[in-house]
């Protein structure tokens, strides 16, 4: 094996253990969409809600915060702001598996690493907009942007930042 080949076959490493650190921005999303109850948070989310409805869903609202205060049960008031689910995170989590696998065959080519970046953003951002603008917050958004750049330059790339600024909407 030449040096170069060890080399690559090095970077191909790197590139794979870093595959894990996407897992605090899937847990992260998880989180958001598991509920707990917990009264003073719920009857603080329905009464916006309240505030913010139509005329037609007040009875409705003023039903579920009745049972919130009464202890009684009442459904998830965090459901109205839930605009993805388990199936939306587990795509998002084979769109960052699938650029860290096309990395890792990009044999160091800028060109095509240059590709792989802007591939995988124009999937994000389509994820993005079908799970309207809810599946990347700012935290998410920096750890996101790290992530793909920091798994790019373990392929030798030094440009992803340019490229995620340039292509991203999120």
């Amino acid at each position: 094996m030449t040096t170069e080949s060890v080399e690559w076959v090095k970077k191909q490493e790197k590139i794979e253990s870093y595959r894990e650190q996407k897992q605090g921005i899937i847990d992260d999303l998880r989180v958001c969409i598991r509920y707990t109850p917990n009264r003073d948070n719920d009857l603080l989310c329905f009464m916006e809600q309240y505030l913010k409805a139509e005329t037609k869903n007040r009875p409705r609202l003023l039903e579920q915060i009745k049972y919130c205060i009464n202890g009684e049960e009442y459904e998830n008031p965090f459901l109205a702001y839930n605009h993805y689910d388990e199936g939306h995170i587990e795509e998002f989590d084979h769109i960052l598996n699938e650029y860290i696998d096309k990395l890792k065959r990009s044999g160091e080519e800028s060109t095509q690493v240059s590709r792989i970046i802007e591939s995988t953003i124009l999937k994000i951002n389509e994820l993005y907009d079908i799970c309207r603008g809810q599946l990347i917050d700012s935290w998410r958004n920096e750890r996101l942007t790290e992530y793909i750049v920091t798994a790019s330059r373990y392929a030798g790339f030094q440009n992803a930042e340019d490229i995620i600024e340039a292509k991203k909407q999120w």
